[in-house]
């Protein structure tokens, strides 16, 4: 017999819909089970009372209708269904006359013969099989659009973050006072914000769902945005502290609602699929996770694509206007050789020259460069505008496509509040050995994408190709790394995980040895561009395989894992960001180089553990 459902989590998880949309017609589910269907009506409540040898049971047939149309079973009913037996549906004939002569007379005859009888057992064993802490169970066509409106808010935002990450990063381009390396101290800040909030994100989520934790999130980007427009120091500082409160929670509800949206899919059965076991269940599961974590994998890319692309659009329209301008303020920010020309790739060295000599007819004038811009105020504004719109729309989308789908919910055997189990979960998860060496991993993810954020941008594109090619650059970044990620998840299946690992090991290796002998000049612009894209293959590997080990290894108990994960990947952020405007590109090559061997070996060494405890159980199962 199934458990007892969590009350508690369960009138928690009943709270209002942030929006409601209209009411469709109630469709009918047919599970197909060998051959008979099973129709599940919603909408009504049914008390049946029986007499089976002197006692008296209580067989509850209870349907739920979501506001999306879709039909779900209700705890209670799979809990008896459970118990059903062809020898009670004859006990419960008499009494059910009423409504047994509704139904055809073939449907009544199918349910009395062997037939019917063994299609109601194999109802028990799905029933049995499905836990009941996934709450109930939605049609494809509900689960497909609610992923396709989480894939969609996640790629406005994207589109709208991303590009400002690299600007402000690089040359601080929304900062009251130009010049310095002030952008990327406020994004080190946002991220250690962050790795403090990944930790309590678990808890928050399932406190507020899944559904408010992302529109509150996206409400906290549309105010950040758009105190971009005006920026002050007494405005930026708390906007950032506060969208990095934020940011663990929203990819903690982002990847929950994900894996809900996953978990409903696989026991979802049509015509063409059966659950027959257990072990079928978890391969349908996993498949699942990684069609849809591909998907939103996908969204994110397209969001780095296009708000990179608008980005260089009105970057290189407000560029000829404004050349004059934005040249003497970058040239206070490099060194120069004594040829004159800049000092640019890894023998670069935080630099900021507060005066700033311009040509002045035939005479040369010093001038403070606090008062020269990187970025015209119009260009800024223009972009933080259209980064507001792209927030508004993600906020939009997600508060009116996306439904109240009933997800996870901690178990305490003490029955403690939910939180509480939440934090329990993650505390332990430090202690885990699996995730103590996956951590290594985490946080070079975090040093190597604030490298070519921070670093990468400023030393070798701004200060070879200018300001309007670093978004360009990330577009080619993320074009390519889509396209990496979109296969490896696919590949994964037929090709064993170590020589991934290799492959990313070598290919990262070979990029930071030319990124440290090479000499970026203007002459060769699309080596810029090759390399970051092949850069972008190299994160798509290393994330893939993060994630795929977290959702295999903890296919029931992710969202601890997870938040150890984002913690040392936003701690790796964070450090990136503040060493940006400290240390040399030399040193930093060299720490990204030795921080990639004490990432890859002991990674590798679980992931072979792994793969043999794997091949242990298969080949106990073969005997």
């Amino acid at each position: 017999m199934g458990s007892l459902p969590n009350l508690h989590a369960l009138s928690a998880a009943d709270r209002p819909p942030i929006s409601r949309l209209f009411e469709a017609p109630r469709p009918v589910v047919r599970h197909h089970l060998g051959g008979a269907q099973h129709r599940v009506v919603g909408g009504s409540l049914h008390h049946h009372h029986h007499h089976h040898h002197g006692h008296h049971h209580h067989h509850h047939r209870v349907v739920h209708q979501t506001r999306s149309g879709g039909a779900c079973w209700d705890d209670f009913m799979l809990e008896q269904m459970a118990s059903y037996s062809p020898i009670s549906s004859r006990s419960t004939r008499s009494t059910a006359t009423a409504h047994s002569t509704a139904l055809p007379a073939r449907r009544r005859d199918s349910l009395s013969s062997s037939g019917g009888a063994s299609s109601v057992r194999r109802l028990i064993a799905v029933v049995r099989s499905t836990p009941s802490r996934l709450g109930p169970v939605y049609s494809r066509r509900v689960l497909l659009r609610n992923f396709a409106a989480l894939c969609l808010g996640h790629a406005t935002v994207s589109a709208a973050l991303l590009p400002l990450l690299a600007l402000q990063a690089s040359v601080s381009a929304w900062w009251w006072r130009p010049g310095g390396d002030a952008g990327a101290l406020l994004l080190a800040a946002l991220h250690a914000a962050a790795a403090l909030s990944s930790l309590g994100a678990p808890t928050l989520v399932q406190r507020l769902g899944c559904n408010w934790t992302l529109v509150l999130g996206y409400i906290h980007a549309c105010v950040f945005f758009g105190l971009h427009l005006y920026p002050t120091t007494y405005t930026l500082v708390p906007a950032y502290l506060a969208v990095g409160l934020w940011l663990g929670p929203l990819v903690s509800a982002r990847v929950t609602f994900l894996m809900t949206l996953a978990s409903k899919l696989s026991y979802v059965v049509t015509e063409d699929d059966e659950v027959e076991d257990v072990d079928e269940t978890s391969c349908r599961r996993e498949t699942a996770v990684r069609r849809l974590a591909r998907g939103l994998q996908t969204a994110q890319d397209f969001g780095l694509v296009l708000g990179n692309g608008v980005a260089a659009s009105l970057l290189w329209y407000t560029q000829p206007e404004d050349a004059d301008v934005s040249r003497p303020a970058l040239n206070a920010l490099f060194l120069e050789d004594e040829s004159g020309e800049r000092v640019c790739g890894s023998i670069a060295c935080p630099f900021y020259s507060p005066t700033v000599d311009i040509l002045d007819g035939n005479s040369t004038i010093g001038v403070d460069a606090d008062l020269l811009f990187v970025l015209p105020c119009k260009t800024s504004a223009m972009l933080a505008s259209v980064f507001l719109g792209c927030s508004v729309m993600g906020v939009a989308l997600t508060a009116a496509f996306l439904d109240r789908i009933r997800m996870f919910v901690y178990q305490d055997p003490l029955e403690r509040p939910t939180g509480v189990a939440a934090l329990r979960a993650v505390r332990n998860a430090f202690r885990d050995p699996r995730l103590q060496l996956a951590a290594p991993l985490a946080v070079f993810i975090g040093l190597e994408q604030g490298f070519m954020l921070a670093d990468f941008s400023k030393s070798y594109v701004v200060c070879a190709l200018g300001v309007p090619n670093v978004s360009l650059v990330f577009l080619s970044l993320g074009s390519l790394q889509s396209l990496a990620a979109f296969t490896l998840s696919m590949m994964l299946r037929h090709i064993r995980r170590c020589i991934v690992i290799a492959v990313g090991f070598v290919f990262h290796a070979c990029l930071l040895l030319v990124l440290l002998l090479w000499k970026p000049s203007g002459d060769d612009p699309a080596l810029f561009y090759v390399i970051s894209a092949a850069w972008g293959v190299c994160n798509a590997i290393w994330e893939t395989l993060n994630f795929t080990l977290l959702v295999t290894v903890y296919p029931d108990s992710w969202q601890a894992p997870l938040a150890h994960c984002y913690f040392f990947r936003f701690l790796g952020l964070s450090l990136a960001f503040g060493l940006h405007g400290g240390v040399c590109n030399w040193l930093k090559l060299y720490a990204l180089a030795a921080a990639l061997v004490l990432a890859v070996l002991p990674y590798t060494w679980l992931e072979m553990r792994l793969e043999s405890r794997r091949r242990f159980k298969t080949h106990l199962a073969t005997l």
